[in-house]
């Protein structure tokens, strides 16, 4: 069962504040442009703005491209094992969504896979979810995205059926 962040757009403000929890959940120095590396990235249009990440796929094509099993798919997410990382860029071409990049780490490997993680070892969970001020995140499970489908089936299902009636 994998699970994801899901992004409402309607509720999204484009605030950003996402992005910066997502930065420094990462990384123990002042934040700045050498470290400032969000695993999501608030993608903001005309008339919405929406928080863009890793969707874990379960049949991830990422995890599929990369030659040195660096991207991994585990039980809750596609894990990362950034030591075997060696920069060739094949996930970054794989995903789907775009939201795979690699950054210098310095020696010995000289690069490393930017991608969410669900905040792995957080205590209280994906930052960009609890900072929201619109609460426009939630991490959620396969098991509840089927739950939610089954529950607008049977709804549509009991609207034709009244709609047809009243006819």
């Amino acid at each position: 069962m994998t699970s994801f962040l899901r992004a409402d757009p309607a509720r999204c403000i484009g605030c950003r504040t996402c992005e910066v929890a997502c930065a420094a959940a990462h990384t123990d120095k002042p934040l700045s442009g050498g470290n400032f590396l969000p695993r999501l990235h608030v993608v903001k249009q005309a008339h919405v703005s929406v928080p863009v990440m890793c969707h874990h796929c379960e049949n991830a094509p990422c995890v599929a491209a990369c030659p040195t099993q660096a991207l991994v798919q585990g039980l809750e997410r596609v894990e990362i094992y950034e030591t075997r990382c060696i920069g060739c860029a094949g996930c970054v071409v794989a995903c789907p969504f775009g939201v795979i990049s690699l950054a210098g780490r310095g020696e010995p490997q000289p690069v490393s896979v930017i991608k969410c993680d669900l905040c792995v070892g957080r205590e209280t969970g994906p930052a960009c979810v609890s900072v929201c001020p619109t609460a426009a995140l939630e991490k959620v499970s396969r098991d509840s995205v089927e739950m939610t489908a089954r529950q607008r089936r049977e709804q549509t299902a009991l609207s034709a059926l009244r709609h047809r009636e009243e006819h």
